[in-house]
């Protein structure tokens, strides 16, 4: 092989490597010694013959000026321990596959990795989680495979598909995924479709009303169902009207909405409970757990996050959890379908609800459980596929209580009030109210700035409250006005000076709000809680975290990724909890993600104050953006009690 200059020559396994791909390799964390700089001297002087030169001829690479014996021997030991072939490493890398998902490949493939990407490299969109199609392709591109070959298609056509459920739809139609496949690979679409069948009888797609699936959304719709449809065909012991309390606990009389809602809920085997804010749900349920404890009825309560398990918990006054704790979930081990001993569950936050989650719930309940899922059908969808709690009420075979009265302020003022102009494409009232307002600024400095004032100074000297009592909620993560950018300019204000870590550009001090990132079991912690640092020690590298019912929680330097400042947050991580206080950026530089229900779940989850700063022209631009948000899905199609579809 020649050396010098080379970019593209067939290596030793016939694999195709580059001069630059053998320097990325040479310069990451399989090889001791060899930093960017050396790899790419060594690759200047000897092209992709580096890698070899350092085992077998290291005399050669020690000559390289500022190499030296001791470097080339540690990079010739690291080199020798590898269990890969080292061509298919810097193969990989030669394709501009990254440190991550080389070690994926890796990882899924173990000893059968080369022979595997030889035989089909678009096999990965399936096998390797979250690797893009583009990746494949990089990696069949470089072995010459042909832009209509049947695997580059197939691969295309299943990413296609995996992206609609991305998305939040449960399957796509064969023309949607056509298309998108099409526009990957500008292969004409016709040519596309004819490999479905194939996927079909190999059972990597499934063909279902009108639908192509991946298998683990086919059954979670059917199964799900199925067992759903069963239990909404139970009967159940029912109680009379007269047996239901005309006040709750507190002595207030119930409205004939909320008692009606106490009563089909607790003489229905599943049943469906939503309206806004301010519309009594609590109140509702709390009646259905008097009601159900005096019968001495087991009720176990649930929620899909840990933040909307504890709104659970404060709200009832009955211990919830979240639904991946109550069945066991263990990330790396997945579901352990843990028996749910319950005569009744509730759910709450049912709008949050995916369709593979609602599945394992149903496959850990008993078939005498009853449901009662609770939540705001006008918030955002769930993030993962599906759309349960709105095929439910759209199915018309499960039953719905409706609460549309306002309970919590007057009639088109306060945030309740606010929420609902804004869900009916109203412009709210944001003039002379001390519980919503708009306070207008333009730039996105002047929103920014805003922004630290109000939390910092305005509203503590107005309500007498702290700043961590305050939650600056935004559309998105990125940007100058996203989370990651405020949580870093509100820390340097609020709290400069504490004890604190940093790993890479992370800095945590004591004092910080912090949100978890990741489930972890170990922890018992499941994304989304939020703590606050107790206790740092940096001479150990460690702090230590407190989260609700003052559990704590220590973290090595190591493990600050699973950690986050929480002064800001977006509104999808805020769903399903509440806050007192918040503070919401509302600007045009956050165009994509202004809808409508954005804004309004934004709204509805503050309770005793929201400020929106920003610019008038967003929050109409918000309040009329109002797209078609329907997922694809037949799941309300099939709760028609059968189970043969």
């Amino acid at each position: 092989m020649q050396g010098n200059g080379v970019k593209s020559i067939e290596s030793a396994t016939g694999l195709p490597l580059t001069k630059e791909g053998v320097a990325d390799f040479l310069s990451g964390h399989w090889v001791e010694g060899i930093g960017p700089a050396f790899a790419k001297r060594l690759t200047d002087a000897f092209g992709i013959d580096a890698l070899h030169i350092l085992i077998d001829e290291p005399e050669k690479a020690a000559a390289v000026p500022g190499l030296g014996e001791s470097r080339v021997k540690a990079a010739s030991e690291s080199l020798r321990a590898l269990k890969f072939p080292l061509d298919l490493l810097a193969f990989l890398y030669s394709c501009g596959v990254s440190d991550l998902y080389v070690g994926r490949i890796l990882g899924k493939y173990r000893g059968k990795t080369l022979q595997k990407i030889i035989e089909d490299p678009y096999d990965m969109v399936e096998d390797v989680w979250r690797l893009s199609f583009y990746t494949a392709d990089k990696i069949g591109r470089a072995l010459s495979i042909p832009a209509d070959d049947p695997r580059r298609l197939r691969g295309a056509l299943l990413t296609a598909v995996k992206q609609y459920a991305e998305e939040g739809h449960l399957f796509a139609t064969a023309t949607q995924a056509c298309n998108k496949a099409s526009r990957m690979t500008g292969i004409e679409e016709d040519k596309i479709a004819g490999q479905i069948p194939g996927l079909a009888d190999s059972g990597r797609l499934i063909c279902s009303m009108g639908g192509l699936y991946l298998p683990v959304f086919y059954e979670a719709e059917r199964e799900g169902a199925e067992k759903l449809s069963k239990l909404a065909a139970m009967d159940v012991e029912k109680i009379d009207i007269d047996e239901i309390p005309l006040t709750n606990s507190d002595g207030l009389a119930y409205s004939e909405s909320q008692r009606l809602a106490i009563y089909k809920a607790l003489n229905s085997p599943v049943m469906v409970l939503t309206g806004g804010p301010g519309s009594g749900k609590t109140t509702v349920l709390r009646g259905v757990i008097d009601v159900l404890e005096r019968r001495g009825k087991k009720i176990v309560l649930a929620a899909p996050t840990g933040r909307a398990a504890k709104r659970m918990t404060a709200l009832t006054g009955v211990e919830a959890t979240t639904i991946h704790r109550l069945l066991g979930y263990r990330e790396g081990q997945g579901w352990q379908h843990r028996q749910v001993d319950a005569d009744v569950l509730i759910i709450d936050e049912g709008s949050m609800m995916e369709q593979v989650l609602f599945k394992h719930l149903l496959d850990s309940i008993s078939p005498s459980t009853r449901i009662i899922l609770v939540g705001d059908v006008d918030q955002l969808p769930s993030i993962g596929a599906g759309d349960v709690m709105r095929d439910m009420i759209k199915s018309r075979n499960v039953p719905v209580a409706t609460l549309s009265e306002n309970f919590r302020q007057k009639e088109g003022g306060g945030i309740a009030g606010s929420a609902k102009a804004i869900n009916m494409g109203m412009m709210p009232e944001t003039v002379g109210d001390d519980e919503f307002m708009m306070v207008p600024e333009n730039s996105l400095s002047d929103i920014r700035d805003r922004i630290i004032t109000l939390m910092t100074k305005e509203l503590p000297e107005k309500y007498n409250i702290s700043p961590h009592e305050i939650q600056v909620v935004t559309p998105q993560q990125i940007g100058p006005l996203g989370a990651r950018r405020l949580n870093v300019d509100l820390q340097k204000v609020i709290n400069p000076d504490n004890p604190e870590l940093r790993r890479g550009g992370t800095i945590l001090r004591l004092g910080d709000p912090v949100m978890q990132t990741s489930n972890s079991p170990q922890r018992d912690l499941y994304n989304g809680e939020i703590g606050k640092i107790v206790d740092v020690r940096p001479e150990l590298q460690k702090l230590t975290v407190e989260f609700a019912n003052g559990r704590t929680s220590e973290y090595s330097r190591s493990e600050l990724s699973e950690l986050t400042l929480a002064y800001a947050t977006t509104v999808h991580k805020l769903q399903g909890s509440e806050v007192k206080y918040m503070i919401m950026p509302v600007t045009m530089a956050h165009r994509p993600m202004l809808y409508r229900n954005l804004l309004y779940t934004g709204v509805s989850r503050a309770r005793v104050l929201c400020v929106l700063v920003g610019e008038e022209e967003a929050l109409r631009y918000a309040v009329g953006n109002n797209p078609d948000s329907t997922r694809n899905s037949n799941f309300r199609r099939r709760l028609s009690f059968r189970s043969d579809t």
